[in-house]
């Protein structure tokens, strides 16, 4: 059963985790959906600033570790998020602090553009598809496609892609709010995830998510840690906010209760 992480039991251990000083807290975000509104292109997403300015203080908070967890690439993260001390993870983990070796990413990317050029092909038929190209994976976004015949064409093609070259390249679907992300077979969010507890050893590890392709950090996480849904949906996460304005009232509660009383 998912309860609300503000609700009197989850939030009381929550805030004793957060007040203790000598407790270590790693923070996971996702970023579209979660710290930014789902905007209709992926160029036209933007942090609000009230958000923008609770990530910045919360990252300077002792014993704090905020990891932004995104689809997008390190770029994107850079640009949309001007905080320091942030850890960046682009593309599922393929790059930031746990990026493989140049090598694998060199052999990633030649997969990867062997997948696009597959879906250009089929893509760019069905009206108001956008492909994205991230160089290591790549995204169908159907935010665009309007009417049921559309719609249906778009993932017929997709699926077509998915059983074809994604197969032969080693690279599987990985689904979202309004898109479809093609990833390295065995890359997802819990993959980074796991690595950064065992790089750090937090005492406890929040993760905040909105869609499917979160579903796995979610089933990352332990007893005592919290993985929160973002809105609506299925989900294995035991807790739930509402929307961005209460990741942000996450972050706000971070910072005050850090500081320790006035």
């Amino acid at each position: 059963m998912t309860r609300s992480l503000f609700a009197k039991g989850p939030w009381s251990r929550a805030r004793t985790l957060l007040a203790t000083p000598d407790r270590r807290i790693l923070i996971g975000l996702d970023l579209d959906g979660t710290l930014a509104p789902l905007a209709p292109r992926p160029e036209l997403a933007r942090v609000p600033g009230p958000t923008l300015r609770a990530i910045r203080r919360a990252a300077q908070a002792p014993g704090i570790t905020i990891a932004i967890l995104s689809a997008r690439p390190v770029n994107d993260l850079r640009r949309l998020l001007p905080v320091r001390g942030l850890m960046r993870i682009g593309q599922y983990g393929l790059e930031g602090p746990l990026a493989p070796v140049v090598a694998t990413r060199t052999r990633l990317r030649r997969r990867c553009a062997r997948v696009t050029r597959a879906l250009r092909t089929r893509i760019c038929a069905v009206p108001g598809a956008l492909l994205e190209p991230k160089g290591l994976t790549v995204a169908v976004h159907s935010r665009g496609v309007k009417g049921s015949p559309a719609r249906r064409a778009l993932f017929r093609a997709v699926r077509s892609v998915a059983a074809s070259e994604a197969r032969e390249q080693g690279f599987v679907t990985m689904p979202g709010a309004e898109i479809v992300d093609f990833v390295p077979r065995g890359q997802d969010k819990g993959r980074p995830l796991r690595a950064l507890r065992a790089r750090l050893r937090p005492d406890a590890v929040f993760y905040f998510g909105d869609s499917d392709g979160d579903e796995p950090a979610f089933r990352a996480l332990g007893r005592a840690d919290f993985p929160v849904r973002v809105g609506r949906g299925e989900t294995r996460a035991r807790f739930r906010v509402a929307g961005l304005g209460s990741v942000t009232r996450f972050l706000v509660a971070v910072t005050a209760l850090r500081a320790g009383p006035a």
